[in-house]
């Protein structure tokens, strides 16, 4: 009976009349009975059949199907098509995410379970196609206070699903904060920009779940124990943004520099930050690069574009005196950013930053890698002693005390060959921590944990991140 009642749930999930998707409360499949809504030339949409809705999901298909798919594809790349049909498949249901009244919730994701033939012997099912996830509950509630917010989600989705394929065949899962930012921009380069309540976040003002900003927040460390994620999404939008912006002067250079660094067609993606960097620096896709003003090597050029975009965060204007260490335990030498300032300022997509700059009201006596720590006078800045520094620590001051401190490094050293979704490869073994390093759980897979980071499922390595005291 159980085998026979199990065959016609399955029946319904592929005779057209229901889709496979994820319940993250008990990270099963679900069998979610639908009805076509829009039939595109390259999308169909789909809503859960008991979800009742007031919002327009034809026009929104057809403008996904006119509009977002083409600009993306035309940045990122064309899809994969595994079923045959030529489209993608979007479903908008109630996300069984265990959200409650004015709780986080799951607005979407994408699931790559759907890239692997189903197992009818599994708790977790395959549709074999495309398949994007939308939320049609706290989602649709969010329009009332940004009109863009379904659109938008649908857009950053959608280049998870168009990234996905090209992990998988190089073998390797992109560093997060590289693969959510990138989504970030997408939803901006789709017509839903800038990402206001992202800027909001970055700087802590007009939002009170983000106080202090990205004070002391890592950009490259990602992990589920820390009230941080919302702002490091935020921090990956607006850095991403930033080096988008910078890469080209105008919008085809931008989203040349952006598709290689999904596809790679060079030989390299963008699966780490070293990589990422190494493709900002060759000339062919980011043509806007200088190396006489933000330097010849990966480490260098992050340092730079760091100390760049946080002074401006913080509207410090004098960069004629940034202060570097070069090598662990060196003395600070010193650096004139003033003119890479002149030819790299924030674009018009990021003035909100510049209006509403970085409010830190906490002062930070550690530092984290990847992060910017931000001083007032009342605070002073931090000095550096040599006998505790490392690489690519750095220190803007001003004349009031006003300043940053900052630690632009990855524990790859901006390595620009590592990969990091085979078994570790650097000597050791990672210890997988009792928390994952995402928003949700971890469920077990033949290839290891797959993090959900209630965003996108994806396969990745756990890796740690230093946080050391400040003199």
């Amino acid at each position: 009976m159980l085998l026979g009642a199990y065959a016609l749930l399955a029946n319904n999930c592929t005779n057209g009349a229901g889709i496979w998707a994820r319940d993250l409360t008990t990270n099963s499949s679900v069998c979610v009975t639908v009805d076509l809504v829009v039939s595109g030339t390259n999308v169909e949409v789909y809503k859960e059949r008991s979800l009742s809705l007031n919002y327009d999901l034809a026009k929104f298909g057809r403008d996904f199907d006119s509009i977002t798919f083409p600009k993306l594809i035309s940045t990122f790349g064309v899809p994969s098509d595994i079923d045959g049909n030529g489209k993608v498949k979007i479903l908008v249901m109630d996300i069984r995410d265990g959200a409650t009244a004015n709780s986080a919730y799951v607005a979407g994701y994408f699931d790559p379970i759907n890239y692997f033939p189903d197992n009818f012997l599994s708790r977790l099912r395959s549709n074999y196609a495309e398949v994007l996830y939308l939320d049609g509950k706290e989602l649709i509630a969010a329009l009332n206070f940004d009109t863009n917010a379904f659109a938008s989600t649908a857009a950053h989705e959608f280049q998870h699903l168009l990234r996905y394929p090209r992990m998988r065949a190089a073998n390797q899962s992109d560093e997060l904060w590289i693969n959510e930012g990138t989504s970030e921009v997408a939803s901006d380069i789709a017509g839903y920009g800038p990402q206001n309540s992202r800027m909001d976040c970055y700087s802590g003002v007009n939002d009170s779940r983000c106080s202090d900003g990205i004070n002391g927040v890592s950009l490259l460390d990602w992990d589920n124990t820390s009230n941080d994620v919302l702002k490091q999404y935020s921090f990956a939008y607006v850095y991403m943004r930033y080096l988008y912006d910078i890469s080209g002067t105008n919008d085809t250079q931008r989203q040349n520099f952006f598709k290689e660094t999904v596809i790679g067609e060079s030989g390299t993606r963008a699966n780490s930050t070293g990589n990422l960097i190494n493709l900002f620096r060759n000339t062919t896709y980011a043509p806007n690069f200088d190396a006489s003003l933000l330097g010849n090597q990966n480490s260098d050029v992050f340092f730079r574009t760091f100390a760049l975009l946080s002074a401006q965060s913080f509207q410090i204007a004098n960069l004629t005196s940034v202060e570097q260490v070069t090598s662990d335990g060196a003395s600070p030498t010193t650096i004139n950013l003033a003119t890479a300032l002149t030819r790299y300022p924030l674009s018009t997509t990021l003035s909100r930053i510049v209006t509403n700059p970085v409010t830190p009201t906490t002062a930070r006596s550690t530092i984290k890698q990847g992060s910017t720590n931000f001083y007032t006078p009342s605070t002073g800045t931090p000095s550096i002693s040599a006998g505790s520094s490392r690489k690519n620590y750095g220190r803007v001051t001003t004349a009031t005390t006003k300043g940053i401190f900052f630690w632009a490094d990855s524990p790859s050293g901006l390595n620009a060959n590592v990969k990091y979704v085979q078994t570790n490869k650097e000597g050791t073994t990672p210890t997988i921590p009792k928390q994952p390093r995402s928003l949700k759980s971890v469920i077990e897979s033949s290839t290891g944990p797959i993090p959900i980071c209630g965003i996108e499922f994806i396969d990745d390595g756990v890796r740690t991140f230093e946080s050391i005291p400040i003199e």
